[in-house]
């Protein structure tokens, strides 16, 4: 059923505005659901009037982003914009990688995304551009079993030993006689970059293990849920993404150190896995618009819709 609706979202999509019929090109089956301006549940809304209110006359920042990342620049511009804007033209949803480069080739004006890889940084450099990174919010990366695993926690050095090749079975951790099926996402995808980043430099990845369904934000969580009826995968994931865009009861987070990814710890900075997100521009490149547009989001109106969306806000 789910891969029905899979390639029924992937499709072009039609969304009903009162009288009015909004044509979305649907690459992201999740965007479905965080169109703006479609009387979606799924977007967050403040409790009064914003401070900051744009008009058909502005030029209106294209916005664009990662998919864990789709309700909070849609509740954004659903608060800010106005409401017969064109949306098909102004919020796309590319995902990661590839809103990286529509970023570089001046199609977007702002990006909410992890930060950026080694390579999409050189993609940057070799156009002569840089990025403006705003830290806008903080998440937990967190690594994923199949619920039936007995295993609770590992520790940042275990999972690198995991990911690394010197640990195998699931028994030198705590878990059952089983060979540890270790999948990656693939390169320039948000949250393999934030895997890159924990990994460091002195380690050697071993061979991924790979799926087909790997690419796609919600492959993983499925491959580890029930990947042809194993139960010894770990994988990983953003806390917010699985918690409330993918909710998947045949998989659980780890703890980190014995430190669960809670909304308590990410805000302590506690849990050891925890980072910003971030609006990103190019330098030198941001209308009056697009600053005013991230000046609000770091306002105390714009982070009350960061913590509403459900992620922590940085203020």
């Amino acid at each position: 059923m789910k891969k029905l609706l899979l390639s029924l979202f992937l499709a072009t999509s039609f969304i009903t505005l009162g009288s009015r019929v909004t044509k979305v090109e649907q690459n992201e089956m999740y965007s479905w659901y965080y169109v703006p301006f479609t009387q979606s549940t799924s977007l967050a809304h403040l409790d009064s009037q914003a401070s900051l209110k744009f008009t058909n006359d502005d030029n209106l920042p294209v916005v664009d982003g990662a998919t864990a990342l789709f309700p909070i620049y849609c509740s954004f511009v659903e608060t800010v914009y106005p409401s017969d804007c064109n949306v098909k033209e102004l919020v796309q949803f590319s995902k990661t990688n590839k809103a990286y480069e529509r970023l570089i080739a001046g199609e977007d004006d702002i990006i909410f995304v992890a930060e950026p890889s080694k390579e999409q940084k050189a993609m940057a450099q070799e156009k002569g551009l840089e990025f403006n990174m705003y830290p806008i919010g903080y998440e937990a990366f967190v690594f994923i079993v199949n619920a039936s695993n007995p295993v609770e926690s590992l520790s940042i050095q275990q999972i690198r030993d995991i990911y690394s090749g010197k640990i195998k079975n699931w028994k030198k951790v705590g878990g059952k006689w089983q060979k540890i099926r270790p999948f990656q996402r693939q390169t320039n995808t948000g949250s393999q970059t934030a895997f890159v980043k924990m990994m460091g430099k002195d380690f050697d990845l071993i061979p991924p293990e790979t799926h087909k369904e790997l690419t796609l934000m919600d492959g993983i969580i499925d491959v580890v849920s029930d990947y042809e009826n194993h139960s010894n995968a770990i994988g990983y994931t953003f806390r917010y993404f699985l918690r409330n865009m993918n909710k998947n009861p045949d998989v659980k987070m780890l703890k980190i150190d014995g430190i669960e990814p809670s909304i308590e710890n990410i805000q302590n900075k506690t849990y050891p896995l925890t980072d910003n997100f971030y609006a990103i521009t190019i330098k030198g490149k941001e209308s009056e618009n697009t600053k005013k547009l991230i000046d609000w989001i770091l306002s105390e109106e714009g982070q009350e819709l960061v913590k509403k969306v459900g992620y922590v806000p940085v203020m």
